[in-house]
């Protein structure tokens, strides 16, 4: 027994040495969900080594070939080269441009609220209830957005990408065409999707898809000299399912090489801090510093640089070599209510939505010349 306990003992301390070892040196991982499952599974086999904003690296206490490969999966190797998330550089202050300033006060923030509300209100809008009844709240939200979008006057298509086993899982785009064969495009994208709880998902991501609705709202009322896209995307909570069955689709018809700027909207209403962060990979990190000086310029909100870029749907565009950035609200204080039932309209803040809003269509004036429609 004396010996057992010994060699128990032995055992013990080893396991401890390794996972020491291993959490001092050895390759760091970027998480790609922050899932509060999630997170907790992993702890079992790892230790933070770097945590700010949503940018978290773990050290494995296990090789990885020991990890269960449903964790595994949500991992992404990455070199410290890659990695940062803190304020934007503030660069030259620029005077606020006249013509921005007229596009941003058609803004309504409770016009904003009120498509966040009737998407939240449309029941369990998981994509997975597209198995259970072709009137599921998915497709209420599908149905929604696209109306919404015909309303304004955009060209809209169901962008569907899998039989579900009583309905169809489908994207909602909207376009408006600039005029000039070949035009450059401009797409924003929000997912309407959520993980499924009654009437919830009121942040994530109601809000970023009324993001997307506002937006299109305000630039119906200007022509544009690119073409634009707006995207409500589907199955962002099972894979990103819809970003990238999105890109795909674009690269089949030969619209995605058009494309030459893109923005995401994903949990932009519940703040209590007045940062949002501006995430995207290291190459394309001269532009999001652009981004964080319209920030600074047009809205009341410190902008924070994160990367590398992870879980939403601006990492299929990303990786087909798009300038891409998510807009989302400082993960250094997110939604307690996030990914419960409690993600309800109550506790979200309309005029931080507002502002993020006021961020991206300053960027695609930046980047688009408008001229106002007559009225």
């Amino acid at each position: 027994m004396r010996l057992f306990l010994l060699r128990t003992g032995l055992l013990l301390a080893a396991a401890f040495c390794a996972a020491e070892a291993a959490a001092a040196g050895g390759p760091e991982y970027l998480l790609l969900s922050q899932d509060p499952a999630f997170l907790e599974e992993l702890s079992a086999f790892s230790e933070t080594s770097y945590s700010a904003g949503r940018t978290r690296l773990v050290k494995l206490t296990v090789p990885l070939a020991q990890l269960p490969p449903a964790l595994a999966a949500r991992l992404r190797l990455v070199s410290p080269g890659e990695v940062y998330n803190g304020p934007a550089p503030k660069g030259e202050e620029k005077a606020a441009d006249p013509a921005v300033l007229s596009l941003l006060d058609g803004i309504d923030s409770r016009r904003l609220m009120g498509y966040a509300e009737a998407i939240t209100m449309t029941g369990k809008r998981s994509a997975g209830s597209l198995d259970l009844s072709a009137a599921s709240g998915n497709r209420a939200a599908m149905d929604y957005i696209a109306a919404q979008f015909a309303g304004m006057g955009y060209a809209v298509e169901r962008q569907c990408y899998k039989n579900r086993k009583a309905d169809k899982e489908c994207n909602i785009l909207a376009r408006r065409k600039a005029g000039p064969a070949g035009a450059k495009a401009f797409l924003v994208i929000g997912h309407m999707d959520s993980v499924g709880h009654e009437n919830a998902g009121a942040d994530d991501n109601a809000s970023g898809s009324a993001g997307v609705l506002e937006m299109a709202k305000v630039l119906s009322n200007y022509k544009a000299d690119h073409d634009l896209i707006f995207v409500a995307a589907n199955g962002e909570e099972t894979g990103i399912a819809g970003g990238y069955a999105c890109v795909k689709k674009l690269k089949e018809s030969g619209e995605l090489s058009r494309i030459a700027w893109a923005v995401n909207m994903d949990m932009i209403a519940w703040n209590r801090d007045g940062i949002l962060e501006i995430e995207t990979n290291k190459e394309f990190s001269a532009h999001a510093d652009w981004v964080g000086s319209l920030a600074r310029t047009y809205t009341k909100l410190q902008p924070y640089i994160a990367m590398p870029a992870w879980g939403s749907d601006h990492v299929p565009f990303l990786e087909a070599g798009i300038p891409t950035y998510l807009s989302i609200e400082h993960w250094d204080d997110h939604n307690p209510c996030y990914h419960k039932a409690c993600d309800k309209l109550e506790s979200l803040s309309w005029d931080y939505a507002a502002q993020l809003v006021r961020l991206n269509l300053a960027v695609v004036a930046g980047k688009v010349r408008l001229t106002p429609l007559p009225k």
